[in-house]
């Protein structure tokens, strides 16, 4: 009998543990997600809740009473070059715990680095007289942009408050000054008066002026994996999904040494098309070959594979697309380092002898370090034989160069044809307005970059210039690629980033 008591005490503590585990009690305000497997399965609600030991997992808490986010104070420079500290605090509450905790793991750190980003960039081009008066003005313009983004991470702002500390000394002469200036008004009243600086003037309606930050919204864009999406690719184990496109998915993966990396899976009715599959190889290869400095650099592939796929080092930010589509055209410094970076990048790529054919701001990765050029999916060596069906144009509508649409020889000027056109992208040149031609669009662009565009975008291949000639044309002794964003496309960035993504 005393092994049956044994076995029937294990049995009775398995079941106390079991049970243990399954119920799950969610107190008044909060709520749990449950994930099987890694993945998504349903939200706890507030109460007793029954799961699956052993196999489902309560990945997430979230409060979802109101909370309020304090922002460490912001140290800002005025136009008169001095310091001022905003103090800001954002009262906040979730409303879509799913949408919290997997559109923005961290939604706490992205608010705050929302706002410290939209708090530089509104009060930028103020003086100190504008932020001591405007603080309403300033709430606003926060409430707004936070109103617009955080909706798409399940979370809704209740209130947000700031205080500008001054520094007392500048606001005594700036009491004295204008005691002074009334006492004149007073004793000469046909004297006008004096605008402060920044007072008058700006600038609206322009092309190229930036919406409202995040209008589409400012996150990664990063999904959870699905059933239907695989748990690991080589040795990589996949956690997210990067992005989809006609070619297959993009996952976000994991080595062994943890190392984040972005992996492309071709899709398996185009893996089965000879073609395709060679022209995947060749990609692979343009990918190799053109290296990192400017590029994803290649970690590892698998082209005879079932799925063919391919893994490049993950690039933390968002495209070039997606930054112009939620700011609105670049500012000078920001156009002009891209212009100087893909251009150095060209020259790389051209060097190894490959025609990248598809450059466009969707295969532009902007990062802290610089843009980065990705996607080598129909780039093709000088020497290569045109791996293409009859009467098939490869390449995106609207950067194709004129060769390409009819059929001529494709050399390295087809990449600079594009180039032209990505810049007239990030200026705010293009798209065009009704009844407008490209010819006029061009007077719109910084005086600087009309004469080096407009020579790209020569019909004639042999009238472009070389990414060399670009490079000399551009190029500036004060030019730097530290600071090189404005601080809205910086909070993009940074949401990019494996902490918050």
């Amino acid at each position: 009998m005393e092994p049956v008591l044994i076995l029937l005490v294990i049995l009775v503590a398995f079941v106390l543990i079991a049970l243990t585990k399954a119920i799950r009690i969610i107190p008044e305000g909060s709520v749990a997600i449950l994930e099987r497997f890694g993945r998504y399965t349903r939200t706890l609600t507030p109460g007793l809740n029954i799961v699956i030991p052993f196999i489902s997992t309560v990945r997430y808490r979230v409060d979802l009473r109101e909370q309020v986010l304090t922002i460490p104070p912001q140290q800002v420079i005025t136009q008169e070059r001095l310091v001022v500290d905003i103090d800001t605090a954002v009262s906040y509450k979730v409303t879509d715990a799913r949408a919290a905790v997997y559109d923005v793991v961290s939604y706490t750190q992205a608010i705050e680095q929302l706002t410290v980003a939209t708090l530089r960039s509104i009060v930028d081009d103020m003086d100190l007289r504008r932020i001591l008066t405007s603080r309403e003005e300033i709430i606003a313009g926060l409430r707004g942009v936070l109103d617009d983004n955080t909706a798409h991470w399940g979370v809704r702002i209740h209130r947000v408050e700031c205080k500008v500390a001054a520094p007392q000394a500048f606001v005594q002469g700036q009491v004295e000054k204008q005691m002074h200036a009334d006492r004149q008004m007073h004793a000469d009243p046909h004297r006008p008066a004096a605008v402060p600086a920044g007072g008058a003037g700006g600038a609206g309606g322009m092309r190229g002026t930036p919406q409202p930050l995040g209008r589409a919204g400012l996150t990664p864009g990063h999904r959870p994996l699905r059933q239907d999406d695989p748990d690991s690719i080589g040795s990589y184990r996949l956690t997210a999904v990067l992005g989809q496109g006609g070619m297959g998915t993009v996952y976000l993966g994991r080595s062994r040494g943890e190392r984040l990396v972005a992996v492309k899976v071709i899709r398996p009715e185009l893996a089965a098309d000879p073609i395709f599959r060679a022209r995947f190889i060749r990609e692979i290869e343009a990918a190799s070959r053109v290296g990192g400095f400017h590029t994803a650099s290649v970690v590892d592939s698998e082209a005879q594979g079932d799925p063919p796929w391919l893994a490049t080092e993950y690039i933390p930010g968002p495209s070039l697309h997606d930054v112009l589509e939620r700011q609105g055209a670049l500012p000078l410094r920001t156009l002009h380092t891209l212009a100087v970076s893909v251009a150095e990048a060209l020259e790389h790529i051209h060097a190894c002898g490959i025609i990248h054919r598809d450059l466009k701001p969707s295969n532009i990765i902007i990062s802290r370090a610089g843009p980065r050029i990705i996607d080598f999916g129909i780039a093709r060596a000088l020497d290569s034989t045109a791996l293409t069906r009859t009467n098939y144009v490869i390449g995106t509508q609207g950067f194709l160069a004129p060769e390409q649409l009819t059929g001529a020889p494709i050399t390295h000027a087809a990449d600079l044809y594009a180039f032209g056109m990505v810049l007239c992208h990030a200026a705010g040149a293009i798209p065009l307005a009704a009844g407008e031609s490209l010819e006029s669009a061009l007077s719109l662009l910084p005086f600087r970059f009309v004469g080096v565009i407009t020579r790209c975008l020569d019909h004639d291949p042999s009238g472009r210039p070389t990414p060399t000639e670009v490079l000399e044309l551009l190029s500036r002794k004060d030019s730097s690629i530290e600071n090189w964003l404005s601080p809205p496309v910086r909070a993009m960035v940074d949401l990019h980033n494996p902490h918050t993504a």
